[in-house]
């Protein structure tokens, strides 16, 4: 594992413009996160319950196999070709400039907990003195600053307090503002439980949350805003996009907490059939300048809904006593053509990219990955997310674009910078995770594979 601080190329988009419109089509339902109750301290738990491995191992051979990928139907032909590949990426970045420094090696380069099968689903959070990483279905370790495993537990050590058990795809979200953690997974048949620590040490007591969605939610992701806990997640298929808000406040205080379910039009067109927003998570100790929590998502000109590649911001003013005045804003705003399926493998279900052995690995494929990141820098705002996309001219290599956006009033965004990071080796990069520091330094995390390679993590930044 190498890190290289490299030179992007950076691409400053002055003549295309972002176009803001209200939504006049959204769908808002209106819901309680009911308040299960407060548990005993984790460590308390563990040591009550030494049999919390063997309740997981239990729940593990009872689990229903949970409708995963909704709409998902692999490989397909998007519905404007010759919008898809429009020749090599002009903003490939093939090589490192002079300025590129020496590699690095991680000062924390540890193994992560692990015995699940497949797949793991890591999900994880650094905060002031812990990092937690969360498994399948479901382990959370709790970790030093030096990377020593202070203690590992199963979820249902806590959730069964409350009669209720753990499903699997856990996110783990450290609150920056409150110095909290939010740990989360569905369950079966059709819930999302969340639970928030009621201090800074992540073995202490928790606040237990369930929320029932309208059908059963898969790929569920999180981010955090000063207003609210933003929930996306694939219900309905490709055709909506579905975002709740959960009233952060009220979850912080340990009551029920009112949630606003917000569904705007999506894409059926989508080469992947598989296809939802992301939330954006708020970093720092500044406050966004403009109170209103974020989605974005992908919106490829091959699909047919617009001629320039670009990507939606949707920003929800939400008005927690009248639902009927919450209101939608939409902001598209162009990048650098992109193709958004640069998938070579076909071998199993949802084959992508290639790996030495063969089969065909998941890439997530038309989705911003989990989780973008945004910070108030006083004197502008930035956010910073990624995806992949095939940086030749239609010969499936998949690399990862970086974006940076930025807003200097509080709510005009506009594109900043973006680069597709794709060295000339020949490997597949995807499933990047990527964020920003207080300085503005980048750093992106990711996986590499290819025919020849086994699958493996890198890392780079700016």
């Amino acid at each position: 594992m190498r890190l290289l601080i490299i030179t992007f190329l950076l691409l400053f988009h002055i003549c295309l413009n972002a176009q803001i419109k209200s939504l006049s089509t959204i769908d808002v339902k209106t819901s309680t996160v009911k308040h299960l109750g407060q548990s005993e301290k984790i460590k308390d738990l563990i040591a009550k319950k030494a049999t919390s491995k063997e309740k997981k191992e239990s729940s593990k051979l009872e689990r229903k196999i949970p409708e995963n990928f909704k709409g998902r139907r692999g490989h397909s032909k998007s519905i404007i070709p010759a919008l898809e590949h429009l020749g090599d990426d002009k903003i490939r970045q093939k090589g490192f400039g002079s300025s590129a420094r020496d590699p690095i090696e991680p000062i924390v380069n540890v193994q992560g907990i692990g015995n699940f099968g497949s797949p793991h689903d890591p999900t994880g959070d650094v905060g002031r003195d812990y990092y937690l990483q969360g498994i399948n279905i479901t382990f959370v370790g709790v970790y030093d600053k030096e990377g020593t495993l202070i203690e590992e537990f199963a979820m249902n050590t806590l959730w069964s307090e409350f009669n209720v058990t753990s499903e699997g795809d856990p996110i783990i979200l450290y609150d920056e503002d409150s110095g909290r953690w939010f740990v989360t997974e569905f369950t079966d048949p059709g819930n999302l439980l969340i639970a928030v620590s009621d201090t800074e040490d992540p073995l202490g007591s928790y606040n237990a949350y369930s929320f029932s969605t309208l059908e059963f939610p898969d790929y569920p992701k999180f981010g955090l805003w000063p207003n609210a806990l933003v929930v996306t997640t694939n219900e309905q298929g490709a055709g909506n996009l579905t975002n709740y808000f959960i009233d952060r406040e009220a979850l912080l205080s340990g009551s029920d907490a009112n949630m606003q379910r917000i569904s705007v039009m999506g894409n059926n067109n989508t080469e992947a059939g598989f296809f939802v927003s992301t939330p954006i998570d708020w970093n720092g100790s500044l406050l966004p300048k403009d109170s209103r929590p974020m989605v974005i998502a992908l919106n490829d000109s091959s699909w047919g809904q617009v001629d320039q590649d670009q990507v939606e911001v949707y920003q929800f003013n939400i008005d927690w006593a009248n639902p009927n005045n919450t209101e939608v804003t939409n902001t598209s705003i162009p990048l650098s053509p992109y193709d958004a399926f640069p998938c070579s493998s076909t071998e199993g279900i949802f084959g992508c990219v290639p790996q030495m052995g063969g089969g065909g690995l998941d890439a997530i494929p038309e989705v911003i990955m989990n989780i973008p990141h945004f910070r108030n820098f006083e004197s502008h705002e930035s956010l910073v997310f990624n995806f992949i996309t095939d940086v030749t001219a239609g010969d499936n290599l998949s690399g990862i674009r970086w974006v940076e956006l930025r807003s200097t009033n509080g709510n005009d965004w506009s594109l900043f910078q973006e680069g597709s990071f794709s060295p000339d080796d020949g490997l597949d990069r995807f499933m990047g995770s990527i964020a920003m520091d207080a300085s503005g330094n980048i750093g992106m995390a990711y996986n590499v594979t290819s025919p020849d390679s086994y699958v493996g993590i890198r890392f780079t930044g700016r």
